[in-house]
């Protein structure tokens, strides 16, 4: 399928060493990478984390059934209902289904003059190939070394294992150009030139539009511990001042990862958001009223997820 691909994330090389003082302050990291250490585990399993990761998910992305969707996708299964009468050697078939669906996209058309594109169905897929800062910044070295020898492909190879995001892939049909498609292959019909109808349908096929959002796990990790530590806090639990300050710990930890990994490295809001979560412990930790301090940090971090990862 012909692919329309919206990359939100990008990685930088930087390919001149330097000294941690002589490091552009543009491009410097909120905190210093040595001082990254490992946080105590948190009381959530990692399979439940990644079923709240995947209900927020769909809840932002997830299409709603709407009769323009419905119809869309039956148009996309009549034109393979199509083909396969075509294959089938099922002419007077074929041409029942055409005319069909010729009639679906006249309904189409007529609902949605003024859109382009017709949400057809949305998927979901995880890449993570790398889930702490160690394994991040050796594989960052080793690509820099690649990149100095000049082994510039084994330092994309490198780079690509640099991965840890969620994916979110729509499909569209494209209302301007498929309809013409659709006329052209019934009129091929119509000739019983079968061979050029069923090109004509593959190419329309192909002409679906790909949209891919891709939004890096360690944001939305850390997006999600700190969502969990304000339930706790709220609740009754004895313990609950130092399970709070594990799941903080470890969204701050996520987003260094975030950080250390490239997406949006050169962001203010990196340290603005270690900040917030470091005044909220300070809070936990004297007691103090932290349930506006929670719904402040949790906005930061959805307004910082959006600004930079989502769709434009």
């Amino acid at each position: 399928m012909k692919r329309i691909i919206i990359s939100i994330l990008a990685f930088a090389i930087v390919l001149v060493g330097c000294s941690q003082n002589k490091i552009d302050k543009d491009n410097q990291l909120s905190i210093t990478q040595d001082t990254i250490v490992n946080p105590q585990k948190a009381n959530i399993s990692n399979e439940q984390l990644a079923k709240n990761i995947a209900d927020s998910i769909k809840s932002d992305f997830e299409l709603k059934q709407t009769e323009s969707n419905l119809k869309a996708l039956e148009i996309v299964a009549s034109t393979n209902k199509v083909i396969d009468k075509i294959n089938s050697n099922q002419t007077k078939e074929a041409r029942a289904e055409m005319t069909k669906l010729i009639g679906e996209l006249e309904i189409l058309l007529t609902k949605n003059q003024n859109v382009s594109l017709v949400p057809l169905t949305t998927g979901y897929q995880v890449n993570e190939s790398v889930v702490d800062v160690e394994t991040a910044k050796q594989i960052i070295a080793d690509a820099k070394k690649s990149m100095k020898k000049g082994y510039y492909q084994s330092a994309k190879e490198l780079l690509d294992a640099l991965t840890s995001e969620y994916v979110i892939t729509t499909t569209y049909l494209p209302v301007g150009t498929y309809p013409d498609a659709m006329k052209l292959a019934s009129a091929k019909l119509d000739e019983n030139k079968t061979k050029e109808a069923k090109d004509i349908l593959v190419n329309a096929l192909n002409t679906l539009v790909i949209d891919e959002v891709k939004i890096p796990l360690p944001v939305l990790k850390a997006e999600e511990y700190v969502s969990l530590a304000a339930v706790e806090m709220a609740g009754s639990n004895k313990d609950k001042k130092k399970i709070s300050e594990i799941l903080l710990d470890n969204a701050d930890y996520q987003l260094k990862l975030a950080e250390v990994m490239g997406y949006g490295k050169k962001d203010k809001d990196f340290k603005m958001l270690a900040d917030s979560i470091k005044d909220l412990k300070k809070a936990i930790e004297k007691d103090s009223e932290t349930k506006t301090m929670f719904k402040n940090l949790g906005d930061k971090l959805k307004s910082f997820k959006e600004r930079l990862f989502y769709k434009k």
